[in-house]
């Protein structure tokens, strides 16, 4: 429980960022198929997550920490 507490206190940016990436992703994909229909859309939050996790070591080794 404290290692979902410690995940979720670190990445709560990229999740609300992706939370509202995905809900505009998926609500577009769907108005421009005309369909429902399950696609890539859904994988933007692990993405943004991905990216920012990523980002986030970058800055670091190139800080030198």
């Amino acid at each position: 429980m404290r290692k979902v507490k410690r995940l979720l206190k670190e990445n709560w940016i990229p999740i609300v960022a992706g939370i509202l990436l995905t809900n505009w992703a998926v609500d577009y994909a769907y108005r421009m198929r005309g369909y429902d229909a399950i696609g890539s859309e859904w994988l933007v939050l692990p993405f943004t997550i991905f990216i920012f996790n990523w980002g986030k070591a970058v800055w670091e080794d190139l800080r030198g920490e």
